[in-house]
């Protein structure tokens, strides 16, 4: 059952039939209520009714079957997600993915979709559209409708891109903020042969020794690129930075000595540390992932900046009804509590991070985001040229 606004009740004895009914019943639930009284619930009050659910669930008292249409939790979430009166949505919702298929973009965007087509009793379109650094599929976005009808898988890139000023447009600005569902898992990682047996270590050679010290990661304008940048201003000193864009292409750098140090997520290349080829030296933002190894210690944690982390989330035009944003964050976040994301989550330990914001505190921390790689552009006195290159070439 969806939850809609009900019609005015037109006669007293209607009304005080309807009286009688919600007395026989017991306790209506939020939702219903605010329904009815024609509130429009905050996101926080329906999340806590999609925990309540949940809880319910882990203790067995709703079946779950992803390979069905829908089960007994996804329409107890059903219940408990107010739909927008115009009924939104009516027809399939477009998600464009960035980048190529079977990335890490794209696997959020399929895993957490598979229960929100469920939810949503619509199906929803992914829409490859790799290219500069996400801004071909950003481009595209910006010329449809602002009917919530298409949605974008947002990386920390296009905050970075935003900061440096290249794009005709403002990512944060020209926005709405749906949901942020993952927070950075980035490790600095090293060959098991390498010289360096700790972060420190490697920081005072790199201090010692100017430019030899060669990082690799994602791209240029990078976040990877601009944690090293902080690093650097931090210590004084230089890295040699040398970007793939490919995972492949950069562990195949790290092994084969042609780089010393990878900044890379830790469920893309768990493998190899399992089997013993390469080891952590800090964890790139500020949690130690204690299902990794917890002797390891943080960047934060040994006292040095942390600019922007690759996070993922989804966003759409910034004229979309908020009723509409609203109804899509409650989706996602009740498709994010569910076994096929969760499963998934844990199998790429993006669940060490955390990373959840709601809308209102996802667009805050955009905002924040950017204003601190223009800061850090500002004092690096950073030459956007290179960025502007790479993304005309594509």
């Amino acid at each position: 059952m969806r939850v809609r606004a009900r019609p005015h009740l037109l006669t007293i004895a209607t009304i005080a039939l309807f009286a009688l009914i919600v007395a026989a019943c017991g306790e209506d639930d939020g939702v219903e209520e605010a329904a009815t009284n024609g509130d429009w619930p905050s996101q926080e009050e329906v999340v806590a009714d999609i925990d309540e659910v949940i809880a319910q669930f882990e203790d067995g008292e709703y079946d779950y079957d992803d390979g069905a249409d829908t089960d007994e939790v996804i329409e107890a979430l059903q219940e408990v997600i107010p739909q927008p009166d115009d009924g939104f949505p009516e027809r399939s919702i477009e998600w464009i993915v960035p980048w190529g298929e079977g990335g890490g973009s794209d696997n959020y965007a399929r895993h957490i979709g598979h229960d929100a087509e469920r939810i949503f009793g619509e199906s929803i379109v992914y829409n490859n559209m790799p290219g500069a650094s996400g801004e071909v599929g950003l481009g595209h976005l910006f010329t449809q409708a602002a009917d919530g009808y298409t949605i974008y898988g947002a990386i920390a890139n296009q905050t970075i891109n935003d900061a440096l000023g290249i794009q005709p447009y403002s990512f944060v600005d020209d926005s709405s903020f749906v949901i942020r569902n993952q927070g950075a898992t980035e490790i600095y990682w090293v060959a098991e042969d390498s010289q360096f047996e700790t972060f420190e270590e490697m920081l005072d050679f790199a201090v010692d020794n100017p430019g030899e010290v060669i990082l690799s990661g994602s791209g240029i304008g990078s976040d990877d690129e601009f944690r090293m940048l902080s690093l650097e201003q931090d210590l004084g000193t230089e890295f040699g930075f040398v970007p793939f864009d490919g995972v492949g292409e950069r562990t195949s750098a790290l092994l084969g000595g042609d780089v010393d140090v990878l900044h890379e997520t830790a469920g893309t290349i768990y493998d190899l540390y399992e089997d013993g080829q390469i080891r952590p030296l800090a964890y790139g933002g500020d949690i130690v992932f204690e299902d990794i190894d917890p002797d390891i210690p943080s960047v934060a944690d040994l006292g040095y900046d942390v600019p922007i982390g690759r996070w993922r989330g989804v966003t759409t035009l910034a004229d979309v009804d908020q009723e509409r944003i609203d109804y899509m964050h409650n989706v996602f976040y009740a498709a994010a509590q569910l076994p096929f994301y969760t499963e998934y989550e844990v199998e790429f330990f993006q669940h060490v991070a955390g990373g959840y914001l709601n809308s209102e505190e996802f667009e805050a921390e955009a905002q924040r985001e950017r204003e601190q790689v223009e800061n850090l552009i500002e004092e690096l006195d950073y030459d956007t040229g290179a960025v502007e290159e790479e993304l005309e070439g594509e």
